[in-house]
């Protein structure tokens, strides 16, 4: 099975966590005319990006099948790569807290041809032939939510296990890949905060 749905209640929590941390940093993108959405890509984007988005879109048909991904969401990707698992969903995934995606500025776009000089007017960068289907967002406002989608786990690991408390300094460490490896694909018990 080449779903990333397993995960989707613990990567809820973390763009909630994300939410939480900077308020207004995403926005949605799941009501912009003519855009479906796969089963592994996140209705949500840097609220930069998700601007781009929405002007570059005119309501024809464009399906998306990778946006916004969450810590949880890149370590299953990676795991598959890194395997040779579901070479039709991943053809290349960089480890947790180093992808594009987690950056909140990336997309996927299997129609990548007809899409990329409307998207390249809104400010995406095509990846090229490395990775056809990617554009990233690089214009204006455009900002990075690795370190804070890394961060977000982590306070929600230690709000979860007082007793087992990691850093929350946004990196991919050691400690954190341990943690994550052992978190809750189901979500933890206590979920986001905003105080």
């Amino acid at each position: 099975q080449c779903s990333a749905a397993a995960v989707r209640p613990l990567s809820d929590q973390l763009l909630a966590e994300v939410a939480c941390l900077r308020p207004g940093v995403l926005a949605a993108i799941d009501d912009i005319p003519g855009v479906e959405l796969g089963i592994n890509a996140a209705p949500l984007l840097d609220a930069a990006a998700a601007r781009a988005l929405r002007a570059a879109a005119d309501g024809s048909p464009l399906w998306i099948y990778s946006t916004t991904r969450t810590l949880a969401q890149q370590y299953v990707y990676h795991h598959w790569y890194r395997h040779r698992r579901c070479p039709s969903v991943v053809a290349l995934a960089a480890p947790p807290g180093r992808s594009n995606h987690e950056s909140g500025l990336a997309i996927d776009v299997p129609d990548y041809a007809a899409w990329k000089a409307r998207l390249r007017g809104a400010g995406f960068r095509w990846l090229g032939r490395r990775d056809r289907v990617h554009f990233d967002y690089r214009g204006r406002g455009a900002g990075d939510l690795r370190r804070l989608s890394v961060r977000a786990f982590q306070r929600l690991w230690n709000r979860n296990h007082p007793d087992d408390r990691i850093r929350e300094h946004g990196r991919w460490d050691v400690a954190t890949a341990r943690r994550l490896a052992r978190a809750p694909a189901d979500g933890f018990a206590r979920g986001p905060t905003c105080r």
